[in-house]
């Protein structure tokens, strides 16, 4: 009798399930906000690419098809605007990609992190051993952005040195990017490693960190995925 008394799990009281129920709540009500916000950068992507990216494209082929007529001391002028142009179009590009990639909703998490790692160079490698489940926009793009924020963190602290990123998912969504750096790393306040965790803290997440020194630095964060598929809990 004893035995089953003492070996009984204790039960969470009324207010430790209030809590827990409060903490599910908020946490729903902050991933709700990060959905809309998500839905907005979205739209505000088609609308640059769509719109003000169009329009530069076609000023640069109209001054391009210009300057094939043009007398030479027209000619340069309508050079040095081309150039303004194209570097308007470049730079807009890079917003627009930065707003919200097009691979991202395309092709998915895994496909952009590896399109993010190929502009950092062949010693950056991207790892799913499993494919991952549906995933919400709002989760899709706080998955990004830390994958991308971490790369270049890596690039910046052990540039050349070999990094590897895993992206795997069970009850959370994970990734991890290792660099095999001199390590030393740290998340200063109010740097982009910082806003990083803020904004994973939105979706009940956290951001780890280990960077000894000699290396190798891990970066890493862990996603509940409970919310997202609609059910109880953080």
């Amino acid at each position: 009798m004893l035995k089953a008394v003492f070996g009984r799990k204790p039960q969470p009281t009324n207010h430790e399930q209030q809590q827990a129920q409060k903490i599910a709540q908020l946490t729903a009500s902050r991933r709700a906000i990060a959905d809309a916000y998500e839905v907005e950068r979205a739209r505000i992507e088609r609308d640059l690419h769509d719109g003000a990216q169009q329009y530069l494209v076609s000023a640069s082929m109209k001054l391009g098809e210009a300057l094939l007529d043009a007398p030479a001391d027209l000619a340069e002028l309508l050079t040095a605007a081309k150039q303004d142009v194209d570097r308007g179009l470049k730079s807009l590009r890079a917003t627009v990609h930065g707003i919200h990639p097009q691979v991202l909703q395309d092709h998915g998490l895994v496909a952009a992190l590896a399109d993010a790692a190929s502009s950092h160079g062949p010693h950056v490698s991207v790892f799913a051993p499993h494919p991952l489940p549906e995933l919400s926009a709002s989760v899709l793009a706080c998955g990004y952005f830390f994958g991308a924020e971490a790369l270049t963190n890596a690039a910046k602290h052990a540039p050349g040195a070999p990094v590897s990123v895993l992206v795997t998912a069970d009850a959370s969504l994970k990734i991890a990017v290792v660099d095999e750096g001199p390590g030393g790393a740290q998340v200063i306040p109010g740097h982009g490693l910082a806003g990083m965790a803020e904004r994973l803290a939105a979706f009940g997440g956290e951001m780890t960190l280990s960077s000894p020194p000699g290396g190798p630095t891990r970066l890493a964060c862990s996603i509940p995925l409970l919310l997202d598929r609609g059910q109880p809990g953080v």
